[in-house]
């Protein structure tokens, strides 16, 4: 894909921004970091390029030049990036400063966005922990849903096909063979204890 200086800033820009209010409230990733200070990492992620420096203090900024490291990222792995910082680094190609890299890469993964501080700073400390609470209860509540239903799916599909095994019958099943299969090589072992070749 062609270069775009101006969506390359945009993005590098963006990014660095993220990461930095991330990294105010980690004192350990801003000293990981900082170890390597004056490093820059260019990341290509398809659509765009980020380029990244790192400051003395540990943070991050826009940066230029010829990069200590190149990352290519799959573009696909960067869908939940801002959910999921650790997402797009999960498919990678490194080529440059390894060490740089690893320390980069192992960072950004370990930082995770804090929503209910976030939100605070807008309604205060006890609504946002009220409503981060009453959020991640309903997430619960959905993915409990949804785990029912696909049981309930299953069974239906079980129940009107009877060439499906169910995962009860499947796991009758795979009790029995393993019983008979423990029985053959006793057999096996008791005939080949009394010298008689078996038959073919």
């Amino acid at each position: 894909m062609a270069d775009n200086p101006f969506l390359d800033t945009l993005a590098s820009q963006s990014v660095a921004a993220w990461y930095n209010r991330l990294l105010a409230r980690e004192d350990w990733a801003r000293a990981a970091l900082a170890a390597h200070a004056g490093k820059t990492a260019r990341i290509d992620a398809g659509l765009a390029a980020v380029f990244l420096a790192v400051a003395p203090g540990g943070t991050l900024a826009a940066g230029s030049g010829a990069p200590s490291v190149s990352i290519s990222v799959a573009p696909g792995a960067l869908v939940g990036a801002l959910w999921d910082p650790g997402a797009a680094l999960r498919q990678l190609r490194i080529d440059g400063d390894a060490a740089f890299a690893q320390v980069l890469t192992e960072v950004l993964q370990k930082l995770r966005p804090d929503p209910a501080e976030d939100l605070a700073r807008w309604v205060g400390d006890a609504p946002a922990e009220r409503v981060m609470a009453t959020l991640t209860a309903a997430l619960a509540q959905l993915r409990e849903g949804a785990q029912r239903a696909a049981r309930q799916g299953a069974d239906f599909v079980v129940a009107e096909h009877p060439l499906v095994l169910g995962r009860q019958e499947f796991a009758g099943h795979a009790h029995q063979l393993l019983e008979l299969q423990r029985r053959l090589q006793a057999l096996e072992a008791r005939v080949a204890a009394l010298g008689v070749a078996p038959r073919a």
